[in-house]
């Protein structure tokens, strides 16, 4: 026991200034525990843990006290969020479209047409906004020049936020609920813009004006690939890429460069930097009475700020901010920025702001990045200095694509293994050539002056081209099966214990990651899927195929669940590949030969008009899931829309 103790004492004095840097996880795990909550809890409940954990930590000053403090702090902080949102979702489908009015928040062109996200409702439903599309031949080729602000008149098919259909799906309605949308629709015909109608252009109205205006001089300038990616590296405009080109992108492992990320705000904060610095060197009076270099750095701080809200204000953009703001204030104080410490208030901030981020994409893969590649750099390796910038090129997109993997694979099923080909040309091309011509092509298209965005276009084509090779190399993509909650958790915190930690106990993290690897390896997953009404069928039938029979709707989710289960090929029971695994009796029923096992597929009885999937196991398949309506969503779980299984 007393050496245990001392181990204990000496551990915390090896990492009592790493500890600081859990301060987000903790606060985040009261996050994570509320949104995975079955129940909605009570806010008096919350509020008093809070208090008690508050008062607890103050008398005892216990480290342990603190974890709690700051478990209730994220847990009471996340509830609070979700009650402020408190915004209406539509019920169910009306049975005729709908004529309405609303104005534009932003409007994107898309391979297919129009996007709209739209506000300030006025239609027979309480709305607070609106995802339209808008498809076909007219909605390419419209002659309207729709800007954000404008008042339409729209005609539409609209309907609910589409539900999760099965619970290893990422559940997108959680995400839209917490961006204020409502429902989703269909355009039919052409909108139309209501004369004389005069609104208030706030602060970020005329953001979204000024972003609409550069996407629009890009479009008419360039062609339309080219033109897409160089949307999506100046405003963060990510609409108007093909399906074809980001699917070129995820197979090369370099999808990350349409993401407003660390990359972009870190290339553009050093060449604003560089720029400045020269300039101000030029003028004598300037260069020996002021110190340059903090002159400098402000101005590369404003620079930022400003690509950060023309780029549309993405959380991994925010927490690049963050980063160089806290880099650019220790230059100015003469004091050294310490980077992992940036990445947990970055992390802080972004949580304290906006907590729901934790449970998306855009977090979860930045922050797992950006927490490897300094963990990596911070200890140990550093090729600058004697191998050259390729090798850092190599470890950065090697450390990073491995910290993101199991992120990657739960949310979209898909392991790429040969980004480091494409990132060792890509990245020099972005850092030396790309960004730098963004940052002046977007000065002077302010000025209607185009041929710095001409420039421009030839580094984007010579990236396209890159792409699009690397991505024909063999070992592009794995379709993987979804890890369990459970086995998350064990990759994330043995994550966080290998790369925050600095004393030897961090070799516990390889270990966990071991644990993980083998845990996902064994678990056993469902086999069948069976639609509402057991309209339609998807059985896995070995690790490489999925027969299905279509019905409609179900198809799109049958798309997802076989990514889900780890299958690349989906075919028809008809189909050749599925005839010696499925079989149609004389009375219509299928017969499934599953392993060694023989079963037989019939229509379920429907119980009480409720909507019924079944995930079944290879074995005994019992497990049922229920789907009520809106109406018993909410009385059962009150704020919390987005969860509704029971």
């Amino acid at each position: 026991m007393y050496r245990l103790l001392n181990f204990i004492q000496d551990f915390y004095e090896k990492e009592k200034f790493q500890i600081i840097n859990f301060i987000p996880v903790f606060f985040g795990l009261g996050i994570c525990s509320y949104f995975y909550l079955d129940n909605e809890p009570s806010v008096i409940f919350s509020f008093v843990c809070f208090i008690i954990s508050l008062i607890f930590s103050l008398l005892t000053q216990n480290k342990i006290s603190y974890v709690i403090f700051l478990f209730f702090s994220g847990f009471l902080l996340s509830q609070l969020r979700t009650i402020s949102i408190n915004i209406p979702l539509l019920e169910k489908e009306p049975e005729k479209p709908t004529a309405f009015f609303a104005t534009i928040e932003s409007c994107n062109h898309t391979e297919n047409g129009l996007n709209f996200i739209v506000k300030n409702i006025n239609s027979p439903f309480l709305l607070n906004k609106l995802f339209l599309t808008w498809k076909g031949e007219k909605a390419i080729n419209t002659g309207e020049n729709y800007m954000p602000g404008d008042r339409l008149s729209i005609f539409a098919q609209l309907s609910p936020l589409r539900n999760q259909a099965f619970p290893e799906q990422y559940d997108f309605k959680k995400q839209q609920y917490f961006n204020g949308i409502s429902a989703r629709g269909f355009i039919f015909s052409t909108p139309k813009k209501v004369q004389n109608y005069l609104a208030v252009d706030s602060v970020e109205l005329k953001i979204e004006k000024f972003r609409h205006k550069i996407n629009e001089k890009i479009d008419s300038i360039l062609d339309k690939d080219i033109a897409s990616i160089a949307k999506a590296i100046i405003t963060g405009t990510k609409a108007g890429i093909s399906k074809k080109l980001r699917e070129n992108f995820t197979l090369s492992g370099t999808a990350h460069i349409l993401a407003i990320s660390g990359l972009h705000i870190g290339i553009i904060g050093i060449f604003i930097f560089w720029i400045s610095r020269l300039l101000l060197n030029l003028f004598l009076q300037i260069s020996m009475f002021m110190n340059v270099k903090k002159i400098a750095a402000l101005i590369s701080l404003i620079g930022v700020i400003l690509y950060y809200f023309i780029s549309g204000c993405s959380v991994s953009a925010l927490r690049a901010l963050i980063m160089h703001s806290l880099v650019i204030i220790g230059i100015i104080i003469n004091r050294k920025a310490l980077t992992m410490r940036s990445v947990a208030i970055a992390a802080m901030i972004i949580l304290i702001l906006s907590p729901e981020v934790i449970m998306f994409p855009s977090f979860q893969l930045s922050f797992s990045a950006v927490i490897a590649i300094v963990s990596f750099y911070e200890k140990h390796w550093n090729f600058s200095s004697y191998l050259g910038m390729i090798f850092n090129i190599i470890a950065t997109t090697l450390v990073a694509s491995l910290a993101t993997s199991i992120f990657s694979i739960f949310i979209f099923n898909q392991l790429t293994l040969n980004s480091i080909f494409a990132n060792i040309f890509a990245i020099p091309l972005m850092t030396f050539f790309i960004m730098p011509m963004s940052v002046i092509s977007l000065i002077f298209l302010i000025f209607d002056i185009i041929f710095p965005l001409k420039i421009l276009a030839y580094g984007i084509k010579g990236l396209i081209n890159l792409i699009e090779y690397s991505s024909q190399l063999p070992g592009s993509l794995f379709i993987m099966p979804t890890p369990s909650d459970f086995t998350m958790c064990i990759f994330i915190f043995s994550g966080l214990i290998l790369s925050l930690l600095h004393y030897n106990v961090r070799l516990l993290g390889i270990l966990g990651i071991f644990i993980g690897c083998v845990f996902y390896y064994f678990e056993e997953r469902p086999k069948i899927i069976i639609s509402p009404y057991a309209k339609a069928y998807g059985i896995k039938v070995s690790d490489e195929l999925v027969c299905c029979n279509h019905c409609g709707y179900f198809r799109g989710i049958m798309d997802t669940w076989t990514k889900t289960v780890g299958c690349e090929k989906r075919k028809n029971f008809n189909s050749k590949e599925c005839r010696k695994f499925v079989k149609k009796s004389e009375n219509g029923k299928y017969i499934i030969k599953l392993n060694k096992n023989t079963i037989e597929l019939s229509e379920y009885p429907e119980r009480e008009n409720k909507n019924i999937i079944y995930l079944d196991k290879s074995k005994d398949f019992t497990r049922e899931i229920y789907l009520p309506s809106f109406k018993e969503i909410s009385n059962k779980y009150k704020k919390r829309p987005w969860n509704y299984y029971k």
